[in-house]
């Protein structure tokens, strides 16, 4: 049976690597957002299957978050108060992660797990003596853009250019050729993968590389951004007999003072 490739008559030895951010169907929640969405997501759940379990906790925290007058207080929360808000909410969420930690039916449970990782991406936990736990909030700088951006989403990712989501690494054939008629020349895909947002561009290329290997469609010469074109991917790329054309990375701003350092005293010495 013949391949799109044969009977289009495209060839895979020119291709070109490119990424294309992909939105995730989410609403966007700030930090305060978060906590407030994952503890309200466990007590429903708790509710719904252990509800024995829901009735030995603190009635106050419980109407904090499923009732729904109280709970639309946090979105009206003034940037002044921000800071105290997001303690509180870290402290019920820790209080809920500890009080239940051994229950062998609620560690089992989703959105008890999201729970788990958002006081281990939001917060500190350091013992602070008698066996007790101190719990403090982590800096907006120290948030990994890995970290959970919406519980009904949580492979969903973060890049500080591109926002919160997905990203797709795409690769398709390319030609410098045009064809008789004037038409541009068919391209077709050979590689797809998506990806959450916060992944680099530059792991993407090895992967690229074995898959349309395995499918018999490796490239002779690959185009990509900067981003793909380290030393490493140039290198695995070389392995395979496939030459990656990137542009070359701009210097750093410490190695154009090395350079201009340099440069100063060469011009001293003469």
């Amino acid at each position: 049976m013949d391949t799109p490739f044969a009977e289009f008559k495209v060839s895979p030895e020119k291709q070109r690597l490119d990424s294309m951010h992909i939105t995730s169907n989410m609403r966007h929640l700030g930090r305060i957002g978060i906590f407030v969405q994952c503890i309200r997501k466990f007590l429903v759940n708790l509710k719904r299957h252990h509800q024995e379990l829901l009735e030995t906790l603190d009635p106050e925290l419980i109407g904090k978050y499923l009732d729904r007058k109280q709970g639309n207080a946090f979105s009206m929360v003034k940037p002044s108060e921000s800071s105290r808000t997001l303690e509180q909410l870290a402290e019920d969420l820790f209080h809920l992660v500890e009080r239940f930690r051994g229950d062998p039916g609620v560690n089992a449970m989703t959105s008890y797990h999201l729970l788990v990782r958002v006081l281990e991406e939001q917060c500190l936990v350091a013992a602070a003596g008698s066996g007790q736990l101190r719990m403090t909030v982590r800096k907006n700088k120290e948030i990994a853009s890995s970290s959970l951006q919406n519980p009904s989403d949580p492979d969903a990712g973060y890049d500080a250019h591109k926002g919160k989501g997905y990203q797709v690494q795409l690769a398709e054939t390319y030609t410098t050729a045009a064809e008789e008629d004037g038409r541009r020349p068919l391209a077709l895909l050979t590689y797809a993968e998506a990806e959450p947002a916060h992944h680099s561009d530059a792991k993407a290329l090895k992967p690229m590389l074995d898959r349309v290997e395995g499918q018999g469609q490796k490239p002779e010469r690959l185009l990509a951004d900067t981003i793909y074109g380290s030393d490493d991917n140039c290198d695995y790329a070389g392995k395979k007999n496939t030459e990656l054309v990137a542009p070359a990375r701009a210097p750093s701003r410490a190695t154009r003072r090395s350079v201009s350092i340099c440069s100063l005293l060469r011009t001293m010495v003469r």
